[in-house]
């Protein structure tokens, strides 16, 4: 299917507007220099309609406006169009480990698209600081609107109707992979994108990597969408215990969650950055719970306003620097795992259970 029809096809059932993409272009080059750098050689690259979000879903404080997301397909060689998977980045930006996941994928065939989640809000990363990142649509609940959107429309274009669909995230983006199972995010697509009440939007998988476990709430349902949570033991920035934890948590709440631990891997055990010591913003003391109009931070039982400006505070309060983070000599370290399991939720050829 062309990119032309595309278009036609999500702005027929959605927006009323084309894609804004390329021409199915081939991109030659890279973000950046080096090595290391997301590499878009290969890919064919499309802007995708989502929505920048501020605030608190369903309070004054929630603001939400248009974006287009840069998004780059690696596509399974012939017309194999069984599986999809939409990736997403950490707090760093696109790097070369998001254009590696695509073409891993590609190579054991299941489609992928990488979205620039940062780009499209005008940056390339958090820049070190979350707390001003988030007042920019820089988080991971935008991940996850970005994630979805990005899904129910491509759904209804001709190339991917009888496609499966699963989610990829590392550290952010592995926040946004539990942010995908939580049904709020789909009522602010639904919402925000004017999309018909027949849409499906909710991934067959979702797989997060060394994600940030901490945000919880005493009301909170998941999806029951089959979910990989993958930590590495040495991780000291999202601890496995905070994963561990989230996985008991999700699943005595309507989810459907496997939680696996990585020996002797770090945070970022697949950057393209061998193992050294930063001073990047560490949230590892950070978990809370939303208890009605309060934010409970457990370290210490300290509360603080169910607001935006509350939720900033408190994450200013927990926050701690210095991190070890990168590869100990193999950057495709967990590269099998979730490979497995993308495989078996997307490639069998019994469907997935139905989400509720």
């Amino acid at each position: 299917m062309t990119n032309r029809n595309l278009h036609r096809s999500i702005t027929a059932v959605f927006l009323g507007a084309a894609l804004c993409g390329t021409a199915c272009a081939q991109l030659f080059g890279s973000f950046g220099f080096g090595a290391d750098v997301f590499s878009t050689r290969g890919l064919d690259s499309e802007k995708i309609p989502s929505q920048k979000c501020t605030g608190f879903w369903k309070t004054p404080s929630f603001k939400c406006e248009g974006v287009k997301v840069p998004a780059y397909f690696a596509r399974v060689k012939g017309d194999n169009r069984q599986a999809l998977v939409v990736i997403s980045p950490g707090a760093g930006g696109l790097d070369k480990r998001h254009s590696e996941y695509a073409k891993y994928l590609a190579e054991n065939g299941i489609n992928a698209v990488v979205l620039d989640n940062w780009r499209a809000r005008g940056m390339d990363r958090s820049g070190g600081d979350y707390e001003v990142a988030r007042i920019k649509g820089g988080d991971a609940v935008n991940m996850a609107i970005d994630a979805i959107a990005a899904m129910a429309q491509l759904k209804n274009a001709e190339e991917w109707k009888d496609a499966r669909f699963g989610f990829l995230g590392e550290s952010m983006g592995g926040a946004a992979a539990i942010n995908v199972t939580r049904p709020y995010i789909e009522a602010i697509v639904q919402d925000k994108m004017n999309l018909p009440a027949f849409s499906a939007v909710n991934f067959d998988a979702s797989v997060g990597l060394y994600a940030s476990c901490v945000d919880r709430s005493d009301i909170e349902r998941f999806k029951k969408i089959p979910v990989l949570l993958v930590s590495g033991d040495k991780d000291d920035v999202t601890p496995p215990e905070t994963c561990e934890r989230q996985t008991k948590w999700m699943n005595e709440r309507g989810g459907n969650v496997t939680f696996k631990v990585l020996k002797d891997a770090n945070h970022d055990w697949d950057a393209p950055t061998p193992l050294r010591q930063t001073n990047y913003q560490n949230t590892s003391k950070c978990g809370n719970v939303r208890v009605g109009n309060k934010f409970i931070l457990e370290s210490n039982g300290k509360e603080y306003p169910g607001t935006p400006e509350g939720l900033n505070t408190m994450k200013v309060d927990c926050r701690t620097f210095g991190t070890l983070y990168g590869h100990r000599g193999n950057p495709k370290v967990g590269f099998d795992v979730w490979l497995q399991f993308l495989t078996d939720h997307l490639l069998s050829t019994s469907p997935t259970q139905a989400v509720k």
